[in-house]
């Protein structure tokens, strides 16, 4: 009974002993499988105490890199080695408790890795940079078969001299460490360059030379087209060729073993014969976008206007677009094209004109609805004619020189325009004739033969008649459209004036007074006493305005009394004539009149 006891005491002990190694002591790394392994390659870790998150780490403990852990458990962990260096390094597990003891794992050399190589092609003796990984523990270098001089080497380094006397062309550039071999391709080759193409506009079939360097072994292009190797010599500095016939325009190319290419900096102009079909317009004024329509137009270098030069753009190799220069008189020109492939010329000629000018209109003077002609310099392909500021149709024309239209029937005065695409000219004023316009006349009233002024509008070569008269009064010498002269006839009579023009529509005036002398026939008695009254007779007497005795000096009363004025004898009376006044003037008795004392 004793025996039991102290064997389960023990087995107690045991199991509490064990109990606190679970949870409290830090991991046991017992083993590693395998025991050597490539970067990358997975390995199981046997032990205790793992935990639930453990950490494994190789190398040493200030270099230490920490592994992917692929799966755990409390006694094994999987995991990844990490990118570290070849050779022995020390492998342990930490958790929250501690870290383990070390075991060493042998991390093998994987095959070498090749990152870039710098250059990737050129001559013996050019230095090449290679670098990647794992480029140590070299076994052996080789262009193909032939060892390079090695100036510089470390695992991620080779600095290497391209060997001497190596034939150009595309190879293999062989590493092989004790991890693996590997390769990457190289050209035996220097970096083409064109340093010039002549020339560079050229027909088809001439020579091209290309000048550079690097140039051997090159097969040239010229804008994608092989040209003809039979026809080719080769240098290092100089390729001559024939440019092939079916060439077009583009850059020139020299590739080395299908890899290194030369492109000019130019472009070589393939310049055909061009060849001018149409014109977008067979007339034009200055301005004018025209297209020309053809073949091989792409390398035009001058397009003409008869022998003027203008400004143009190339849209295709089959259109042109040119500006209409300023010929400065009108006419037909012939449209030509000039390139290094040689010249061509429009079939149909181009009209060249100008705005129109010098507009001279006949009749100046003309009644509505009657035709003017125009004419004047360069009317040619007229858009608008315009009378008085509306827009009138042609009736006819000869173009260049006349055009004949109607004035419209509410036209009035105004210029004559006539508008083409180049321009507007203007014609001096044409009177629209209307109808007389009387403002007004000066004077109102006036004596036979004497000169009226007459005012207003459309009076020029207009006839005036006055009551009482069958012809037309005379000129008073000015004969204008807003002013006439005329004179007084002397049949005329008092009450307004009618005037006509080349309307033949008359117009009344306001009443014109005729004025006349006075007419005396008689008097009596021919004596008489101060005070006394005398009659006188005659014609013109209503429009008397003064009676004077003694020659025209002594003022006296007077009535009109029918046809006569009577007349009171004024005092200091002496014997002399006795005068009447109108407006038209003064006139006096042939005889005297005698006071009696």
């Amino acid at each position: 009974m004793k025996l039991v006891s102290v064997v389960f005491a023990f087995l107690f002990l045991v199991l509490g002993i064990s109990a606190c190694r679970v949870k409290n002591a830090p991991p046991e790394l017992a083993t590693l499988l395998p025991k050597e392994a490539y970067v990358g390659q997975e390995i199981t870790l046997g032990g205790y105490q793992f935990g639930d998150e453990p950490v494994v780490t190789f190398g040493g403990a200030g270099s230490a890199v920490v592994g992917q852990i692929l799966g755990s458990s409390e006694q094994s962990i999987r995991v990844t080695v990490p990118l570290i260096a070849p050779g022995v390094t020390q492998v342990r597990v930490q958790t929250s408790e501690g870290i383990s003891d070390p075991l060493p794992l042998n991390v093998l050399q994987p095959p070498p890795v090749i990152t870039s190589i710098t250059p990737s092609n050129g001559l013996p003796g050019t230095e090449v940079v290679i670098t990647g990984s794992y480029l140590n523990q070299i076994q052996s270098l080789r262009f193909e078969q032939t060892p390079p001089i090695v100036k510089d080497s470390t695992a991620n380094k080779l600095t290497l001299v391209v060997p001497e006397k190596i034939p150009h062309g595309p190879l293999n550039i062989v590493i092989t460490t004790k991890g693996g071999e590997t390769f990457t391709g190289f050209i035996v080759a220097g970096t083409p360059q064109i340093t010039s193409i002549s020339t560079k506009r050229a027909k088809p079939g001439s020579e091209l030379i290309i000048q550079g360097q690097n140039l051997l072994d090159g097969l040239v292009r010229i804008n994608g087209l092989t040209t003809d190797r039979n026809q080719t010599s080769i240098k290092d500095t100089e390729i001559r060729t024939v440019i092939p016939t079916n060439a077009t325009s583009g850059k020139v190319t020299v590739t080395v073993f299908e890899k290194l290419v030369a492109t000019s900096a130019d472009s070589l102009q393939i310049v055909l014969q061009p060849a001018v079909a149409n014109l977008s317009a067979r007339d034009g004024i200055t301005g004018d976008k025209i297209i020309l329509t053809g073949l091989n137009l792409r390398d035009v270098s001058s397009v003409l206007f008869g022998t003027a030069s203008v400004p143009f753009r190339v849209i295709s190799d089959t259109q042109l677009e040119a500006t209409v220069p300023n010929l400065g008189s009108p006419g037909q020109v012939t449209v030509s094209v000039t390139s290094v492939g040689g010249n061509a010329s429009a079939a149909d000629p181009f009209f060249f004109y100008v705005a129109p000018s010098n507009l001279v209109i006949t009749p100046v003077r003309q009644l509505r609805l009657q035709p003017i002609t125009i004419t004047g310099q360069n009317l040619y392909r007229t858009t608008e004619v315009r009378v008085s500021g509306q827009v009138v149709s042609i009736n006819s024309s000869i173009e260049g020189s006349q055009i004949i239209v109607s004035i419209p029937a509410n036209a009035v005065s105004g210029v004559v325009t006539v508008t083409n695409r180049a321009g507007t000219a203007t014609s001096q004023p044409l009177v629209v004739v209307q109808k007389a316009l009387i403002t007004d006349f000066l004077p109102a009233k006036a004596r036979s033969g004497e000169r009226v002024v007459v005012r207003g509008n459309f009076l020029l070569n207009a006839q005036f008649y006055f009551t009482g008269t069958t012809t037309p009064a005379a000129d008073g010498g000015k004969n204008e459209d807003t002013e006439r002269w005329i004179l007084v006839p002397s049949d005329a009579q008092t009450g307004p004036i009618r005037v006509l023009n080349a309307t033949n529509e008359s117009v009344l005036t306001d009443t014109f007074t005729i004025l006349r002398l006075a007419t005396i026939t008689d008097f009596t008695p021919k004596t008489a006493k101060a005070g006394e009254e005398i009659t006188i007779t005659g014609q013109n007497l209503a429009n008397v305005t003064a009676v004077k005795f003694n020659g025209g000096v002594l003022p006296a009363t007077f009535k009109l009394s029918g046809s006569s004025l009577v007349v009171t004898v004024p005092t200091g009376a002496v014997a002399g004539q006795i005068c009447l006044t109108t407006e038209a003037g003064a006139s006096c008795t042939s005889a005297n009149f005698t006071p009696e004392k």
